[in-house]
């Protein structure tokens, strides 16, 4: 039923899908990728924008698009790219009572900052694909909130009704998560096999077999952005975390529950650096 509701899901825009071909090609130069991205005159826009933001520290102005490229890096010209293009894909979606879209965008960059900050600490996984699959987690509540509102009210009645999760609420009134439907979208957006399985397995990290590490961290990231009010409210206790996420993290990285707030304080001066925010609301 929830399949066919949202047949109709945007595909990827051409010019970003053309330039994730041409970074992971290694023969491409930064010429031929500037060239590209030059086309697009928000996505300069918003490219120099961000490369020239605190967060890259460049001691001049940086004025081309090559430049800003030789600045960034490719991968953080992917991520840019395929960040905006989700954005653009859902901004015109309205919040609802009790439901800020706002608050939704600045959660999911947040999840990703985070995200892509415990893979570096953690050495899980891609940190640049782990920033896309922290951006991407809750990516099925756009879907939801844009092919089914009212399905996704009463979503948000039951949840707060019962006190529960909100995955917990689509569970027992859908069948289905929001985690299962933004697979739907990564799928259809041929993303990496990694960030495919985060988005669909981030609140229950063992379902995603090969990447359960990843999808673990991802559920973390998620579980200290809530924890520090950076986001809507999700009734997560802010006391814990799963059991079984941690464990899978801690396979590779010794972490404990009392590292969680360490995490926290080094996640607010991680986010303090970081200007992918201001570039999606500024394009």
């Amino acid at each position: 039923m929830i399949a066919g509701k949202v047949s109709g899901l945007p595909t990827l825009p051409t010019v970003v899908a053309r330039m994730i071909e041409l970074v992971d090609n290694p023969r491409t130069n930064t010429k031929t990728l500037a060239k590209l991205i030059s086309h697009d005159q928000s996505l300069t826009a918003r490219l120099l924008k961000l490369a020239n933001s605190a967060y890259y520290g460049f001691s001049r102005e940086i004025s081309t698009v090559d430049t800003a490229i030789i600045v960034m890096g490719f991968n953080a010209v992917k991520e840019m790219g395929l960040s905006l293009s989700v954005y653009d894909t859902f901004k015109n979606v309205a919040s609802i009572h009790n439901f800020d879209v706002n608050r939704y965008w600045e959660h999911s960059v947040a999840v990703g900052v985070a995200a892509r900050f415990l893979a570096r600490k953690f050495r899980i996984g891609d940190p640049g694909e782990m920033f896309v699959a922290g951006l991407l987690h809750d990516i099925g509540k756009m879907i939801l909130l844009q092919y089914m509102p009212d399905d996704f009210n009463s979503v948000i009645d039951l949840m707060q009704a019962e006190d529960i999760p909100f995955f917990k609420a689509e569970e027992q009134l859908l069948g289905i998560t929001h985690g299962e439907i933004g697979y739907i979208l990564a799928k259809r957006w041929h993303l990496p096999a990694r960030i495919t399985a985060c988005i669909y397995a981030h609140h229950y990290p063992d379902r995603s077999q090969e990447y359960a590490q990843e999808a673990a961290l991802v559920d973390l990231a998620d579980f200290v952005c809530h924890r520090s009010n950076l986001g809507n409210e999700e009734h997560r206790s802010p006391d814990g975390f799963d059991s079984l996420a941690l464990h899978l993290i801690s396979d590779t990285a010794q972490i404990s529950k009392e590292d969680i707030i360490f995490i926290q304080e080094e996640l607010f001066a991680e986010l303090d650096r970081n200007d992918m925010l201001s570039s999606f609301y500024g394009g």
